[in-house]
Parts: structure tokens; sequence; C-alpha cells
């Protein structure tokens, strides 16, 4: 009953806070939250918007926010720097801009460029949030390293005397 009435903190404390760490499946449920608010919120932001286009921009600035936050901690434990977020973000606008001039939609609507086009812009994303939902972090790690120490492993009768090891 107690969990039920910090949810909103935890929830809260997941999304919108850089610092500590999470595990894969932190990550993957932040995601999947990250992803359900913001195809529904992008909706209402559309709907909402004002000539200038602020309601949309600032909805999009929170949801970078969000992504980035669960980025930075997923990162931190998987032993990484928060900044990798910062080479990420430039080589995707580097991928993005090349192909926003590369590629001619108006003349060509055929079906590849159009999926090649898309590739270009969410295939680096996906890739990312694959990539850091995928890598094992360091309680992955250290689970990993207990299961093969020493003290893990049974023990074998080595002439006459009781020793930790592999049979």
């Amino acid at each position: 009953m107690g969990t039920m009435r910090n949810m909103p903190a935890m929830m809260s404390g997941l999304l919108f806070s850089p610092s500590g760490t999470i595990d894969r499946a932190g990550f993957v449920g932040g995601s999947l939250v990250l992803s359900a608010v913001a195809l529904a919120g992008d909706q209402f932001a559309r709907s909402a918007s004002d000539p200038y286009g602020l309601v949309p921009f600032v909805f999009a600035l929170g949801v970078a926010w969000v992504a980035g936050c669960l980025s930075r901690k997923r990162l931190h434990d998987l032993g990484r720097s928060g900044w990798l977020i910062i080479a990420f973000l430039a080589a995707y606008i580097a991928i993005v801009l090349t192909a926003s001039f590369s590629f001619d939609l108006q003349a060509h609507q055929t079906y590849w460029r159009v999926t090649l086009h898309t590739l270009a812009f969410a295939g680096p994303m996906i890739a990312w949030f694959v990539a850091l939902a995928m890598l094992p972090g360091e309680a992955a790690r250290q689970a990993a390293r207990r299961a093969w120490s020493s003290e893990a492993l049974p023990s074998v009768a080595v002439g006459g005397q009781l020793r930790a090891g592999r049979m």
C-alpha cells in the first residue's frame, strides 16, 4: 500500500531528475512512459498551438529533458559519462541535416525515398535507446562477478581440506 502512495514521487524522480542511475528495466519502463506521454501529448500540443508555436516547442523541450534524464542515468549505470549525450546529439544533428539537404522529397515521393528519410530521422534515436536498453549495467556486471566468484562456487575436497573452486 505504501508503494502505491510513493508511485508519483518515484515516477517524477525517474523521469525528471538527472541524478542517479537506473538499470535496464527502469530505463525501458521510463522510455515506455515517455513514449506514451509523447504520443498522447503531441495531439494536445498541436491542437493547443498558438500562432508562434510556443506550446509544441515547450512540450518538445519537456520530452527532450525527460529523454536526456533517462539517458544520463542509464549511461552512469553503464559507467559512462553523461556528456556522451552531447556527442550523440551532435552526430544526430549532422545526420538529420545531411538527410534534409540530400533528399528531394517534393520531386520524387517514392516509397523508398520516404522510408530512407524517415530512417535518417528516427533510426539514430531508436538505435540509441535500444543500445541503452540492451547493454548490461553495473548491477548486472556485479551479479555476474558474484556468480563466478570463488564464494559462489561449490566447495571441493582436495587432500582432506575443503576448498572453494570449480569441480
